[in-house]
């Protein structure tokens, strides 16, 4: 498929969305049930990295406020992925009570990280491993990066999440997907896991 055609579907996939997400808000429970569909695994994978193993209950209070709140709400398909993001990330902090996931981690610095079953031959990682992967990097980054990548947000949208500035969240996405590459060209490189190296160099190298 050319670059085109495939902008062309997701187009038409968006329009539909919107469509749904117009039925929904008169009450179709069918066309909301298009909608969950849609965003659940985008928004499980977003609120993982910043809750980690709470991410469904998390969801689930998500979209409890997005059913209050949908009848009031008014865009389309692409800014409702914006507003369920901003919901979402406020439940987490509300799940972490009032902290920050970075806080959270940092108290628990002997935490292993998730990604030690990245393929060290060099193939594609699965969801799960790509997600942990992303939770390794530092919050801002990965935060930026599920949103950006995950989420399927413009820069725009991630500013108003986030709550910075467009350019300081390009700049953060960047660097995060900068030091992925990073992260998965030195796991091809050598037999032993990124997870296996962490945990060796904190220890001293033992």
């Amino acid at each position: 498929m050319v670059p085109g055609e495939r902008a062309s579907a997701g187009s038409g996939i968006d329009e539909r969305l919107s469509s749904a997400l117009r039925a929904a808000r008169c009450g179709d429970q069918d066309a909301f049930r298009r909608l969950y569909r849609a965003v659940q695994p985008r928004l499980l994978r977003y609120l993982r990295v910043l809750v980690g193993d709470d991410a469904a209950p998390v969801a689930a209070r998500t979209w409890r406020e997005v059913a209050t709140g949908l009848p009031g709400f008014r865009g389309d398909f692409q800014r409702f992925l914006g507003w369920v993001s901003v919901i979402g990330r406020g439940r987490a902090f509300d799940h972490l009570g009032g902290r920050s996931p970075a806080e959270v981690i940092d108290e628990r610095p002997g935490r292993p990280r998730r990604y030690d079953h990245v393929d060290p031959a060099g193939e594609p990682p699965s969801t799960d491993a790509a997600i942990a992967l992303i939770a390794s990097l530092p919050r801002d980054e990965a935060e930026a990066v599920m949103l950006r990548t995950v989420m399927g947000l413009d820069n725009a949208q991630a500013a108003m999440v986030m709550g910075r500035s467009a350019g300081a969240v390009q700049a953060v996405a960047l660097q995060g997907l900068r030091h992925l590459a990073g992260r998965l060209d030195q796991a091809a490189a050598s037999p032993e896991t990124p997870g296996a190296a962490a945990r060796r160099s904190r220890h001293g190298g033992r």
